[in-house]
Formats: C-alpha cells, sequence, structure tokens
C-alpha cells in the first residue's frame, strides 16, 4: 500500500472517529457535560467579517475555550483571502462561503488538496438590492442592468450568477458586473452610477438601511428553499487534519454550541452592537433575519457540496465532465 493511501486511511479513519463521536446521541446528551480529549489546542483560524458574526462572537466569549480551543484569529477580509491563508500556511482553518471553497480547492490536485471541508457554519445571507425607480420585478429583467460586487471572483457574484443562468440568462454577458467596494455601493445606488448591487450582510443590511425607499430586495438566500442550504463552512488545512484529528470535533462542537444557544441570545448580541459605532444600523433587525448556526457534517454536508458543484458547472466554473460525486468526496472530510 503507498504512503498516500495510508495517510488518506489514516486521515478518513480520524474524521469518521470524530464525526461518530459528534453524531453519537449519548455523546451529546444535554445532562450530559460534552468534553474532548482535554488537549488544549492552538489554531490560527481566518474568518473574515467575524466582529459582526454572531456564532463567532459566541464562540469567541466562551465556546472555543470550552472545547480547549486557543483560537488566534488570522486578519482576512473575504472567503477568497481566508482560503488563501490556508493554503500559504497562515491559518490552520478557515471559514468561507462554499462558493469561494470549491473553484479554490478543485483547482488543486488531488493528491495536493490544501484543506478538507469538514461542516458548514450558517447558512447564506446573499442579497441582491435592486433600485425601486427601474421597476424590475423579475430577474430577467435584470438584463444589461449594472450591478456592483465586491469582488468578481466572489461569492456574491456567484450566487446571483446562478439565479441568472437558471432563468436562461448568460451569467457573465447578461448583466454590466462593475466591481466596487462595499462602502461606495450605496452612494452608487443613490446617484444611478449602479442599478443593483449583489452583496451579503452584514454590508447588504446596512447598504440596505442606508437606502431604504430607494432600493428594495429582489432576492436573498434567508428566505424559501435557500433557507435550508448551507453557505458558510470550515475548511481545515489537509496536513493539520492529518496530524490531530480531534482539532474537528472539538471546533465542530463549539459551533453547534453557538448555533443552540444563537436564538435565546439575539437580543445580547443586538445590544453589544448597538455599543459599536462601526455595527450595522438596527442590528437586531438583521440578527433576526440571520439563519444563526447551521452546522452540517458527513454525508449531508456532501449532498450539499454536490448540489453547489452542479450550479458552478452551470455558470462555467467547473467542468460539465467533471464527477460531481467524486469532487464532493476529494473536497470534504
Amino acid at each position: 500500500m503507498s504512503v498516500l493511501k495510508r495517510r488518506g486511511l489514516v486521515l478518513g479513519g480520524g474524521v469518521a472517529l470524530a464525526a461518530a463521536l459528534i453524531e453519537t446521541r449519548h455523546f451529546l446528551r444535554p445532562q450530559r457535560h460534552v468534553t474532548t480529549d482535554g488537549k488544549i489546542r492552538h489554531v490560527r483560524l481566518a474568518w473574515p467579517e467575524a466582529a459582526y458574526d454572531p456564532i463567532y462572537d459566541l464562540c469567541r466569549k466562551d465556546l472555543f475555550s470550552r472545547f480547549s480551543l486557543d483560537v488566534e484569529l488570522a486578519d482576512t477580509s473575504s472567503g477568497n483571502m481566508a482560503i488563501d491563508a490556508v493554503r500559504s500556511g497562515r491559518a490552520d482553518a478557515a471559514v468561507a462561503p462554499i462558493l469561494d471553497w470549491i473553484p479554490a480547492l478543485y483547482t488543486s490536485r488531488p493528491d495536493q488538496i490544501p484543506a478538507k471541508l469538514v461542516s458548514s457554519v450558517n447558512g447564506g445571507s446573499y442579497r441582491l438590492l435592486v433600485r425601486r425607480s427601474l421597476h424590475l420585478h423579475k430577474v430577467s429583467d435584470l438584463a444589461g442592468k449594472r450591478v456592483g460586487v465586491r469582488d468578481m471572483e466572489g461569492a456574491d457574484r456567484r450566487f446571483i450568477s446562478i439565479k441568472l443562468r437558471r432563468r436562461g440568462m448568460h451569467p457573465t454577458d447578461s448583466v454590466n458586473w462593475i466591481a466596487m467596494p462595499n462602502d461606495d455601493m450605496a452612494g452608487a445606488l443613490r446617484t444611478g452610477e449602479i442599478d443593483a448591487v449583489a452583496v451579503h450582510d452584514p454590508a447588504g443590511w446596512q447598504i440596505l438601511q442606508e437606502t431604504k425607499g430607494l432600493t428594495w430586495n429582489m432576492i436573498d438566500s434567508m428566505t424559501g428553499a435557500e433557507r435550508e442550504r448551507v453557505d458558510l463552512a470550515l475548511g481545515i488545512a489537509s496536513g493539520r487534519l492529518r496530524d490531530d484529528p480531534g482539532l474537528t470535533s472539538s471546533l465542530i462542537l463549539a459551533l453547534r454550541a453557538a448555533a443552540k444557544s444563537f436564538p435565546a441570545k439575539r437580543a445580547e448580541l443586538a445590544k453589544q452592537m448597538q455599543e459599536d459605532d462601526n455595527a450595522p444600523s438596527d442590528p437586531r433587525g438583521m440578527l433576526d433575519r440571520q439563519i444563526g448556526g447551521h452546522v452540517v457534517i458527513g454525508h449531508d454536508l456532501r449532498v450539499q457540496i454536490e448540489q453547489y458543484i452542479d450550479e458552478l458547472k452551470l455558470i462555467g466554473i467547473m467542468r460539465d465532465s467533471d464527477n460531481t460525486t467524486q469532487i464532493a468526496h476529494m473536497l470534504s472530510a
């Protein structure tokens, strides 16, 4: 048996054991104190926009330490930057949109994938905000319109591109994509420089507040069937995952505990944000609409990865000939 295959078996066995422990009902009975192996683990974690992410905040306050995690937050401002931090060795793990993870990992050789997806973190908060004065009522009305987006290769654009493609529109040529910082979007909407923006919260919520009466939410991922889908996912560097499979269970347990406590903590989190001058306006309104924690692992996570792979094929980021199931297994642990 080759060294590579042996390593794969060890990694797979370790992660399977961690998943089995997490899924064991006896292990997670509320009346029992859930513990890890007691080993304190230092983790460099890339989590963009962590300052206003309720799941991160809940983990930072208490849950990381409860599960013996000493977390050092890596400085990143986008999903692609967080993934790059793992790839370059500046972070051991990262939280980023699946729509960023899949293309980034897909380009790697199967035996050189820098990270594996081990869990989802929460549902999406994508928004397509459109100027009311244009009287656009459906996605097909966006043909020829100017849509602002922060990152031309980011998850916001990909999410809307999939919606365009499903309605028979070319994801690149049917609209005019304009790259601009999130901070400039509200002003550009007011002046008519752009017709719409593809963005996610907290920036999306702030832009919506700043353009009240001027824009409306044509599409979002917080209602309907989209609520059941995962967005942010946790990926762990392949080397760290191989050397310390127990890290997976510690991180997932912290995320699950945060997801469970989020509904009861909304008011407290909103009050905390209100005391921050840089926080989005009306934070309680934003948090009431957010899908707090949506932690999915194992087979259920792979199924969702497969769905996203098929959608990325629709917009030409992945090849139609690629084996969706094989890739999903390759990218996940």
